[in-house]
């Protein structure tokens, strides 16, 4: 905006508010107005008509000014201010606030900023004053010592000398001083590195191609000089010119013949098939004509760095194998004179690949980030040595002292050597300790402080006498499963490790109850010394009490003083250098430290320890000496039989990565990188000097949850009856977790040995990357053609099975109507597939009423139920679990004659005419629904269940003072009860009745991420899965967040014709699918989306604007959640009007939220249907509408039994 042609500033955006306050201050005070605007001069009331007047005059024209000057879309901030301070202060709070929100904000970003590499020091300085700007601006002054401090702080590691030089002085330099000595460093440092780029490229190994030498002396001229006036020359050390310019480059001709003779010294020390990384070189050279694939000739010149040529013969590809990588370089010339070959940097970085110089090795990857090759340094150069190996599949490892040491997890080679000589385990054949401190694996994970002087202490006799605990954490980087922590039991008599991963610290007290269960049952001992340090984990009141509920004596270490709680601190430090050792030797991505970790604490138990000379862990706690024959190398390829159907000549194996063993089965754990799965299989080849590298990410948005944490948890200690055989290669005979008419029925009793919930397969794959097929024919063209097969043939087998129709000619007169396959995957929790479905639908479309159907409502149950039902569970500590009745609707019987045709792919070859007399309520049809509800009543009446009157698919069965609630949504149940072997009860009858899926513990119902602490502890819901999936569908995952999901007073109306439209369509998708977050787990977006809903039909540009900045709330409040815990208070309502808040029509909106359990349960958010004359009028329409909301709380809490 330019005022009076003076000066122009910047109109205010969502963006500028900084710059923009800054510049229009100065307006305002250029036109002397600023002291009206600030408050400094305020209108007197006693003044004279005249007086007033010219104070109205200057105040509104810097209203005027301050209107002029900000975008039409910040008009709303400000429409209403009647006087320029009004104004100010209303876009000072909008875009400066100065709570204490904004102050933790604002500090924690001046003190976590940090000094990148690409950012120079000006551009750093700048960033940090205009955070402290914005603290003073707020009222919160930094002593100028901290802001030295914090400066000093921010620096990164390459200025670590200067800041200790800082550091070593008696007192500190001023900020001011300190920013002047960081910006003469920063200058300086900017100088040498223009230096040595000069340096570097002058003194490169191979030269530009085609450039003789008497160009490298050309263009002497005074202009050409100029250039170099701050380049230091690296010969003589003067400044004006560079090298091959140097007046005293005569004096240095007579050391070349000496130079060239080191230099050819230097590469005569590698042999003829290395190949040397050059940053200098423009071709890849090779010398040896043998390994090209494709090769012609050609006659090109090429100049070393001491100005001599050499000829090139030929050209062509050359194939090098880096990992299990074939990497095929084009282009590459062949120069026999050559002693050693060179692969050209600006080569690869034309193809895109990706170049890392390290001291002492350099790092080439691909543009996903996957290592592709290493050369280490040697007498100055790197050096990539060519394997000319063959990956085989059956080739055989020697049992060698190397890889038993690799296979034990980098255990110590004295450990191993002790544990072969003694015959502590079987199968391990180990004859030396030659190879001792000679693995840098281990020097790059372990290297440590000195040790603590030992302690003597005293040893429990019994086992499960004195139990050691410690939590390890947090760990940087998220694993599969989401955790950033795990909690280590050590039972101190035998030393085995148990370990469990977690997400947060606050888990401590449920893993403890679950271990103690299980080791007190297994080992028939009982827990009864608990010995910790003092983590706030282990000092809740809860946890206090359940130990002395059970006799266990807690023992806390001294405040700052871990080696009191050494043999835990030690064993969590023992397995992350195990894990961190395989990681680093099998090049594995870091997100894989959980299963790394997991495979560390089963291979630790299995070895001898400080603790235990003369047996393990393992044969201490279970009475048996283990076998480690089937010891693999972690990260290791493995190379495993695929069963999956295959053509003649296809291949049988298929290459994977080993990650770990199957605590439940004599099998391996075998990672896919291609399909992203792991799986359990005992017929592998390993290879194990083969490491296929990077498990193919570290970014965890693109995978999903891992198996091994879930395993940890699981584990039942079943090496107590396994038999510890040397031959481990017993193939699993893992049953399906279904159960039902026809199949093993899983369920809790009292013997041992419950089955897993998970299947083998843990499927990685991100739903949203399946592209779901319309038709039978596309998904038959995919890429999953046999997984959509399979499920197709297991579909229409069931239906088989449930003598689902009859085969039968269409009578005269009647019609059959159509059907369809419809495809799609059933999600895990975290975005994951978990199976693959197909379904058979009837085209109910084409059904006639009073033919074949007649009634179709079916109900189910309210979204506000599911959630006052999980509140009530935190409340009253029920148990909840939830079952999933596969096909439902084919449990039902049809009462009507319905014809349909043959499904496409499955159409009778002998009989294609014939049409199917349907027996059964298939999906589709219009009657379906409430055939099948009926059929689950009748079922739930049986066992003794009843219907609540107010919420038909809530059914309570409450006896002798023990609550038993089943809510149904379809197909799908939650059961709660207070007994767990009611719940244990209710779930055979229900399986002997229909084929269900046992889901366990409620987890994941509807689209809701549901977490529990323990099996009756507090509960959160939220969606925090498919907010991230909504952002990344509407190419938002980076979008910038905001505090408020729209901004105060937001309004919808809009009549100007000339307004953008956008599609509708896609405004409705998004609308719908903000509308169903809200409804389900995010009451704190439902106005503001109920108000865009109201554009559904006619969406103008600013409305997808609105949408939009909803979603920019969501992604800052992605983790945002719904906890449910006991707090002994009833039901609370709230219920408030926002009188006129629609200035079109000025109807009001109705909002009302009841809270149970410690948070909100039942919202709603509504324009009311009239026009209120009065906020009262407004109040009590809005009241009536909590009231009956109430009404229904109150009888559906008194119908299911808690009064």
């Amino acid at each position: 905006m330019s005022f009076g042609g003076l000066y122009s500033i910047e109109k205010l955006d969502d963006f500028n508010y900084a710059s923009w306050a800054i510049q229009m201050r100065s307006v305002l005070v250029h036109s002397e107005l600023w002291p009206i605007v600030c408050g400094k001069c305020i209108k007197n009331e006693e003044a004279t008509a005249a007086e007033s007047a010219a104070f109205d005059m200057q105040d509104e024209k810097a209203l005027a000014s301050i209107m002029l000057s900000i975008k039409p879309s910040q008009l709303n901030h400000v429409k209403h201010s009647k006087t320029s301070l009004e104004a100010w202060n209303s876009l000072r709070e909008v875009y400066q606030p100065s709570g204490p929100a904004r102050k933790i904000t604002l500090f924690k970003k001046l003190l976590y900023l940090r000094k990148s590499e690409g950012n120079n020091m000006k551009e750093h300085i700048s960033e940090f004053y205009a955070v402290l700007e914005q603290l003073n601006e707020i009222g919160v002054i930094v002593p100028e010592e901290m802001l030295t401090i914090i400066l000093l702080s921010s620096l990164n590691k390459s200025f670590e000398n200067f800041v200790v030089a800082i550091e070593t002085r008696d007192t500190l330099p001023s900020l001011s001083a300190l920013k002047i000595k960081l910006l003469e460093e920063g200058e300086r440092r900017l100088e040498n590195s223009k230096d040595k780029e000069i340096e570097d490229s002058e003194q490169a190994l191979v030269a530009r191609a085609g450039v003789t030498k008497n160009d490298s002396y050309a263009n002497k001229n005074k202009s050409s000089d100029k250039k170099y006036a701050n380049i230091k020359c690296f010969k003589c050390g003067k400044r004006g010119h560079i090298a091959s310019k140097c007046n005293d480059v005569k004096k240095l001709c007579s050391n070349n013949a000496s130079l060239s003779v080191l230099a050819s010294a230097t590469l005569n020390n590698l042999n003829r098939e290395c190949w040397i990384i050059d940053s200098g070189a423009t071709s890849h050279l090779c010398c040896e004509r043998d390994l090209f694939s494709k090769y012609k000739e050609c006659e090109e010149k090429i100049m070393l760095a001491d100005a001599h040529c050499i000829e090139a013969i030929g050209v062509g590809e050359v194939n090098l194998k880096c990992g299990n990588l074939m990497v095929k370089l084009q282009n590459v010339l062949h120069v026999p004179s050559l002693k050693n070959n060179f692969l050209s940097v600006s080569k690869f970085l034309h193809y895109g690949l990706k170049v890392y110089f390290e001291k002492m090795q350099v790092i080439i990857k691909t543009e996903k980030g996957e290592v592709l090759m290493r050369a280490k340094r040697q007498d100055g150069l790197y050096v990539f040595r060519y394997s000319t190996e063959k990956c085989c599949g059956t080739s055989v490892i020697n049992n060698n002292e190397v890889h038993w040491h690799n296979r034990f997890g980098h255990l110590n080679f004295e450990s191993l050597a002790e544990m072969a000589n003694k015959n502590i385990v079987y199968g391990l054949k180990f004859k030396s300790q030659q190879q001792q401190n000679k693995c840098v694996t281990c020097a790059r994970s372990k290297i440590c402080v000195k040790k603590f002087p030992k302690v003597s202490e005293n040893r429990a006799e019994k086992m499960c006498e004195v139990i050691h605990t410690d939590v390890c954490g947090p760990i940087n980087i998220k694993s599969l499963g989401g955790s950033r922590y795990f909690v280590t039991f050590i039972d101190d008599m035998s030393r085995y490790i148990c370990v469990y991963f977690m997400k947060s610290r606050d888990e401590v007290f449920s893993k403890f109850k679950m271990f103690k269960e299980i080791v007190e049952k297994q080992n028939n001992c009982k827990i009864k010394v608990l010995r910790s340090d003092n983590g706030r984990e282990y000092l809740s009141r809860e946890f206090g009490n359940y130990l002395k509920e059970n006799g266990i004596v807690r023992q806390l270490t001294v405040p700052h003083t871990p080696q009191q709680n050494g043999v835990a601190e030690r064993a969590n430090r023992t397995l992350v250098e195990m894990a961190r050792s395989m990681l680093i030797h099998s090049e594995s991505g870091e997100c894989f430290w959980a299963e790394a970790v997991s495979t560390a604490a089963y291979l630790r138990n299995r070895a001898i320890t400080k603790a235990l000379t003369s047996s393990t862990p393992f044969e201490k706690w279970t009475g048996k000496k283990p076998c480690v024959s089937h010891f693999k190398v972690f990260g290791s390829l493995a190379i495993a039989l695929d069963k999956t159907h295959k053509r003649k000549f296809q291949p049988k194996g298929k290459k994977l990565i080993m990650v770990g063993y199957s605590e439940t089965s004599k099998a391996y754990r075998l990672y896919d990188p291609v399909a992203k799965t792991v799986i359990v299989s005992r017929d592998v080849i390993f290879v194990e000097d083969k490491y296929p590298g990077t498990f193919g990410t570290n970014n965890i948005s693109d995978l999903v949850t891992f198996e091994a944490e879930n395993q940890a948890e699981e584990r039942t200690e079943t090496e107590k009856v396994d038999n510890e055989d040397p031959e481990a290669n017993e193939e699993s005979n893992e049953q399906s977790d279904r159960v039902g008419r026809g199949r093993p029925k899983f369920v809790r009793t009292g013997k041992r040995g419950r089955p897993r919930k998970k299947r083998n397969m843990v499927n990685l794959l991100k739903a949203a990357d399946v592209e779901i097929p319309n038709t039978v024919i596309e998904a038959m063209n995919s890429k999953y053609s046999h997984q959509w097969e399979d499920s197709m043939q297991k579909e229409y087998s069931a239906l088989i099975k449930n003598d689902t129709w009859s085969l039968v000619d269409l009578p005269p007169g009647q019609k059959a109507i159509g059907c369809k396959w419809v495809f799609n995957v059933k999600q895990t929790a975290d975005g994951g597939v978990e199976r693959f479905k197909s379904r058979l639908v009837a085209k109910g479309c084409s059904q006639q009423y009073g033919v074949n159907f007649s009634e179709t409502y079916s109900p189910v149950v309210r979204y506000a139920t599911i959630r006052m039902l999980l509140a009530l569970a935190a409340e009253y500590k029920l148990f909840l679990h939830q079952m999933d009745v596969s096909t439902a609707y084919l449990n039902s019987d049809l009462h009507d004659i319905v014809y349909m045709k043959q499904p496409e792919h499955f159409i009778d070859k002998q009989f294609p005419k014939r049409v199917l007399q349907l027996k059964k309520a298939l999906y589709g049809l219009k009657q379906s629904g409430r055939e099948w509800n009926s059929k689950l009543e009748s079922v739930l009446i049986k066992m003794n269940f009843k219907s609540c009157p107010s919420e038909p698919c809530v059914y309570t069965r409450n006896e002798k003072g023990k609550y038993n609630i089943i809510a149904v949504y379809v197909d799908d149940l939650i059961i709660a009860s207070s007994n767990m072997k009611d719940l244990s009860d209710i779930k055979a009858k229900i399986a002997d009745a229909f084929d269900v899926v046992d889901g366990g513990s409620l987890k994941y119902f509807l689209g809701m991420e549901i977490e529990r602490e323990g099996d009756v502890g507090s509960i959160n819901i939220c969606q925090s899965q498919y907010i991230l999936n909504m952002l990344s569908q509407y190419g938002m995952e980076n979008c910038k967040s905001v505090a408020t999901p729209l901004e105060a007073g937001f309004q919808t109306y809009c009549d100007k014709e000339d307004c953008e439209r956008v599609n509708v369509t896609q405004y409705q998708s998004l609308i719908g699918a903000l509308m169903y977050l809200a409804i389900s787990t995010r009451p704190d977006i439902l106005h503001s989306v109920s108000k865009l809903a109201q554009r559904n039909s006619d969406p103008h540009v600013e409305h997808k604007i609105g949408a939009k900045r909803i979603m920019r709330y969501l992604k800052g409040t992605v983790d945002y959640k719904l906890h449910y815990q006991k707090t002994g208070k009833p039901i609370q309502g709230y219920v408030d009007a926002d009188w006129g808040g629609d200035t079109n029509d000025r109807k009001s909106y109705t909002g009302c939220a009841f809270v149970a359990a410690g948070s909100v349960f039942s919202w709603e958010s509504k324009k009311q249907n009239l026009v209120s004359l009065s906020s009262t009028e407004a109040e009590y329409v809005a009241l009536s509408t909590a009231a009956k909301e109430a009404v229904y709380i109150k009888k559906l809490i008194n119908e299911t039994g808690f009064n």
